[in-house]
């Protein structure tokens, strides 16, 4: 070990697990949910497009579970905005909620209609596409190692795959949203770092994603993609789009502040990319993360300036 990987150890990390869990698996899959986390070793969980019909108690249980006997409990928030996506932050530090955050989040009325006019009756019926639940979207600070991180898990608008589609224009509409929010913490309080997470559903055009990355206020003025992989270090999407008429593709980000913040390491959790022993010792199959959601979890560690 170098004097410099030695100092490294020194360092304040904290260790972010963000995952798009498609409803509710930590209530039909408690044990394997409980399995993947575990794997993480996370300080911080971000959980998008988790159900409002699914048992926050049950998640709530399952988290317990992840820390030993002598430990704090974790501390959660559920997202009040997003209908069926909302947006779940889990941390082992304290949290401070944000009021920016912490209600429904409405689609300015201007673009609601815009967007209203663009759909077919078909879709404007379908009450999974509904925006009377506001953007799903939460935030709060974290209080971790006398750092104050401002976190934010997301879910954009899925589909649409013209660049003129009611969808992307619906993806541009939410991440200025979110980033006109965020740019509001900043306005009012202390922060020194940013991680933005979630689905981004980039399906069509990168727009949203640049939207989300910037401009801030100083000093966290920017945000960049951890650039992680699977465990064979080449493959990067996060989306199974396996037995579907569309490609596996990398819908899902962890944005972060470089100004503040470092990448240590980080990787794509796949229960198809561990060895057998892993499995063993987990109590999980191959197929065990498909059966949990058609995304993949994020696992970023970062370290602080």
């Amino acid at each position: 070990m170098t004097v410099a990987d030695e100092l490294s150890e020194y360092v304040a990390r904290v260790r972010i697990l963000s995952w798009n869990i498609s409803d509710d698996s930590f209530v039909t899959h408690p044990a394997e949910f409980r399995a993947l986390v575990l794997r993480a070793n996370a300080d911080v969980l971000l959980l998008d497009e988790v159900s409002p019909l699914a048992d926050i108690d049950r998640l709530n249980d399952v988290i317990a579970n992840l820390r030993s006997k002598d430990d704090e409990p974790w501390h959660v928030s559920v997202g009040a905005s997003g209908g069926r996506q909302r947006n779940v932050i889990a941390s082992r530090a304290p949290q401070e909620s944000l009021p920016e955050f912490s209600s429904i989040i409405p689609y300015p009325e201007a673009d609601r209609l815009v967007i209203k006019e663009q759909m077919s009756p078909r879709a404007r019926s379908n009450p999974g596409w509904s925006m009377d639940n506001g953007i799903p979207v939460n935030g709060a600070l974290i209080l971790s190692n006398d750092r104050r991180l401002l976190a934010v898990s997301a879910d954009l608008q899925c589909c649409g795959g013209d660049h003129e589609s009611w969808q992307e224009y619906r993806r541009r509409v939410e991440v200025r949203e979110i980033r006109r929010r965020i740019r509001d913490v900043l306005a009012r309080t202390p922060v020194d770092g940013i991680v933005l997470a979630g689905d981004f559903n980039s399906v069509n055009t990168n727009i949203p994603l640049v939207i989300l990355m910037g401009p801030y206020d100083p000093p966290n003025a920017s945000l960049i993609p951890a650039e992680i992989y699977h465990l064979d270090g080449s493959t990067a999407w996060t989306w199974d789009g396996r037995g579907t008429p569309f490609p596996s593709s990398a819908l899902d980000y962890q944005l972060y502040s470089p100004q503040s913040l470092r990448v240590r390491k980080g990787f794509i959790v796949d229960s198809e990319d561990f060895l057998s022993e892993e499995l063993a010792d987990l109590g999980l199959q191959p197929e065990t993360s498909s059966q949990l959601s058609n995304h993949r979890p994020l696992v970023v560690e970062y370290t602080w300036h």
